[in-house]
């Protein structure tokens, strides 16, 4: 096993950087040093001086110090291992049983496989185009498909859930916690500053604080 250099930035650590960036870009169209922070759990200190190391390999850069973005370098790498992590999804929620928020833990022991194993794995499941939270899987040509944030959503809306995007564990348990899944129908019965209340499939109600329905695609 590769061991991690003293200073921190093994390939493991340098692909939980590049993941999380691309995950956070795509929930919420950028990466903020904050944000990163929170969910790899460390300090933004930390995430500065490895973001800067990550900038000497040209695997991101900082726009304006505001945010961090991917360099085409470090978007394919980030990409390779999210192809593998939603294949992996697809595969023990569909062809194993297991539940989306274990499907989602276990795919990150998955995604390290070597690619003619994802392959396979990806053939079994019938090649889909999206993992169970409805996140597409990169190198898939994808449909174009109109998603609004539940976020911007309005009172009386009546919607489809798409997308739980990024995936990160604490919304995924949430949402799941709630009884929320992918396609169902919903309906804004309120919609404030602080959070949406929805009407799950006719019956069930729930109240989503606005911090966790940015991360929430609809289609309305």
């Amino acid at each position: 096993m590769q061991k991690e250099p003293a200073n921190g930035l093994g390939i493991s650590r340098v692909h939980d950087y590049l993941t999380t960036i691309y995950r956070l870009e795509e929930a919420l169209g950028i990466a903020k040093t904050t944000e990163i922070s929170k969910e790899l759990g460390v300090s933004p200190a930390t995430v500065s001086k490895i973001i800067k190391k990550l900038e000497e390999r040209n695997l991101v850069k900082r726009v304006k110090y505001k945010y961090i973005k991917l360099t085409e370098e470090g978007r394919k790498i980030a990409e390779q291992i999210i192809r593998k992590h939603r294949i992996s999804e697809v595969f023990l929620v569909n062809i194993l049983g297991f539940n989306e928020i274990d499907a989602h833990i276990y795919a990150h022991y998955l995604e390290h496989l070597p690619d003619i194993i994802i392959e396979k794995m990806y053939n079994i499941t019938g090649k889909p185009g999206k993992c169970p939270h409805g996140n597409p899987i990169p190198g898939i040509i994808q449909l174009a498909n109109k998603l609004v944030n539940l976020s911007n959503t309005k009172k009386d809306q009546k919607c489809t859930i798409h997308q739980i995007a990024g995936e990160f564990l604490e919304i995924l348990r949430y949402l799941y916690n709630l009884g929320i899944k992918i396609g169902d129908t919903t309906r804004v019965l309120e919609h404030t500053n602080r959070e949406v209340i929805l009407e799950i499939n006719e019956t069930l109600h729930v109240k989503i604080p606005i911090y966790i329905a940015r991360y929430i695609f609809v289609k309305c």
